[in-house]
């Protein structure tokens, strides 16, 4: 049954309620291809440039959006380092990410320090070689973080302990020096946005890109909660949309003078114009690819699907996207509907709802998931761009979470997102880990980015 309701963006919001029971894998697969062929408009030059040949079709590297180096001008200010080269994974990490607060930040399910914990297990089983594989992040300043958030809610989580209590739900924290606070709670939750926002830029070039971390998709503009101060998804996309348009601008500068110092010549008798330099014919076709990439993405209309599987509603993003009035974001959200933060007035901000109910295991989930992703490719536009907000908190025996989903599932909803990314909707994806409240969350993480890494060869 889908129900409809309007959105800020005016348009329906399209819900819909998958069925309990199981379906046919392969059943599911066809028919996920045949609705995305129907719904995809017709390529222009420059996409179709971008897209898979033949002889590359299984790899994400060809649903990169823009040329490799194209946004590394507009993302230089969040890179530590160099722009990523190819020697170099996408995926993005800093030992800061790690919350260790004298053991107090034990108090709260969320281990903090799971992060640390997976790279460390993917370093121990060869998946990535050592940190010069690793692109650092920068943290996001406070006038990063204004773009979505308001400017009393950054006072307040900048200066107020109370706050940063209501959002980690440690009252403990309270009692300490707010620079202290500031050091080791706060700014690591900076750096985390820091990743999320490279991660991003990282997937247009790349294709594919993890961020290590990130997925705070409780925050909204002016208020956190739930361990999630800022919202690190909206500020990725809106920094996205922005580096996509200022590199379809720069290409579309440089054709300009380009074809007025030929013109000049030609007046002149000048003799020709050299050929191009290799940074000013990458700098061009970077941008005809920006400009063409997802009917109008070089103009800032990049078109973003987040699939939110986290356990909880991503309830923050969802307010975000109203309140911007954003008509180019899509949110898919299946969560579980018994608990936190059952937010009924976000709700209105999601395209695709599929509501659970606590216990909820392997095969009523993943096939909930696939009708989803079915229902994403017959009525919501080919996004530029899929953020996938990977929780673990669906994990059987988490405490917050309460769903019933196994180890092998979760592995196995993972490579189902990516496939459909790279088989049906044919565009980038940039994954965040979120949530994850179980003791085996870091080794289940590990798991499936090794399966992901290996399944689809993203190492070559």
């Amino acid at each position: 049954m889908e129900h409809r309701t309007g959105t800020a963006a005016s348009e329906a919001a399209r819900y819909v309620s998958a069925p309990d029971v199981p379906t046919d894998n392969a059943a599911a697969a066809s028919a996920s291809a045949s609705a995305a062929a129907a719904t995809t408009p017709p390529a222009s030059a420059a996409t179709a440039a971008t897209a898979p040949t033949a002889g590359a079709a299984s790899g994400f590297g060809a649903l990169a959006r823009v040329s490799p180096g194209a946004l590394a001008a507009a993302y230089a200010d969040l890179c530590a380092g160099a722009w990523p080269g190819p020697e170099q994974l996408p995926l993005v990490y800093h030992p800061n990410y790690n919350i260790s607060f004298f053991g107090i930040e034990k108090l709260h399910p969320f281990d903090a320090g799971k992060f640390a914990k997976v790279v460390k297990a993917l370093k121990r089983d060869g998946v990535v070689l050592g940190d010069a594989q690793l692109v650092t992040p920068r943290e996001a300043t406070p006038e990063m973080l204004s773009d979505v958030h308001t400017a009393d809610y950054l006072h307040r989580i900048h200066n107020h302990n109370f706050t940063v209590v209501q959002v980690t739900e440690l009252a403990a924290l309270a009692m300490l020096p707010n620079k202290l606070l500031q050091w080791r709670v706060v700014a690591p939750m900076r750096m985390h946005v820091g990743g999320t926002m490279l991660a991003l830029g990282l997937a247009l070039e790349r294709g594919w890109a993890v961020n290590i971390g990130g997925g705070m998709h409780h925050a909204s503009a002016d208020r956190g909660m739930g361990w999630c101060p800022f919202d690190d998804i909206m500020l990725g996309v809106r920094r996205a949309r922005r580096a996509v348009a200022a590199a379809a601008e720069a290409a579309e500068a440089a054709e300009a003078g380009a074809g007025a110092g030929v013109a000049q010549g030609e007046g002149a008798s000048a003799p020709a114009a050299g050929p191009q330099s290799g940074g000013e014919a990458a700098a061009e076709a970077a941008a005809a690819e920006a400009a063409a990439a997802g009917d109008g993405a070089g103009a800032g209309g990049l078109k973003v699907l987040v699939i939110d599987l986290d356990a909880h509603q991503g309830n923050g993003v969802e307010r975000d996207k109203l309140a911007l009035g954003d008509g180019q974001l899509y949110i898919l959200d299946m969560y579980n509907a018994g608990v936190f933060p059952r937010d009924d007035e976000a709700k209105a901000g999601i395209d695709i709802r599929v509501e659970l109910k606590s216990g909820t295991e392997d095969d009523v989930y993943l096939n909930r998931l696939r009708a989803a992703l079915e229902r994403a490719a017959l009525v919501l536009p080919r996004p530029d761009l899929v953020v996938y907000n990977a929780g673990t908190d669906v994990l059987a025996g988490d405490p917050l979470g309460r769903l019933g989903v196994s180890h092998a599932g979760v592995v196995e909803r993972d490579e189902l997102v990516w496939r459909w990314c790279r088989d049906v909707a044919r565009a980038p994806i940039a994954m965040l880990l979120s949530g994850g409240y179980a003791k085996d969350s870091a080794a289940v993480i590990t798991a499936s980015l090794t399966n992901l890494i290996n399944k689809f060869d993203l190492k070559s």
